[in-house]
């Protein structure tokens, strides 16, 4: 993955753990959604006949939907893993305050105070210079 690539994806990171989750929860209602419909009909004064069937329309359109959802998941599932994978290769020190920073989404002064550092500006400074030697 391109240095230049690699900061956006990672600033998209958060809003992509955010989407896979609503993605699945959307896949999961498609999933638990029932093709068979049915009716009440009136058949004189206290007749009535249910009638039951398969709405092939509406199943058709479910399925389409779940075919673009499923394509939509795997493409970010993909590129959460070019993510890991590009983060597995740096030295601990950096892969921390780069996962506190975009993965957990977590301000500076949290960093500081996660990764023990006397100063808030530690991490920041330590993240400016990785992309600007790396970038």
């Amino acid at each position: 993955m391109e240095k230049e690539t690699f900061l956006n994806t990672l600033e998209e990171y958060a809003d992509m753990r955010k989407e896979i989750k609503k993605l699945e929860n959307r896949l999961d209602k498609l999933h638990k959604q029932s093709e068979i419909v049915s009716d009440v009909v009136q058949n004189g004064y206290k007749r009535h006949a249910v009638i039951r069937g398969v709405d092939l329309l509406r199943l058709n359109k479910i399925e389409r939907l779940e075919i673009i959802l499923q394509n939509r998941y795997d493409r970010l599932l993909k590129k959460q893993i070019e993510i890991e994978e590009h983060l597995d290769t740096l030295n601990s020190d950096m892969r921390q305050i780069l996962e506190h920073r975009y993965i957990d989404d977590m301000s500076w002064i949290q960093i500081q105070l996660a990764m023990g550092y006397k100063h808030e500006d530690t991490a920041r400074r330590k993240c400016e210079r990785f992309f600007e030697k790396n970038m």
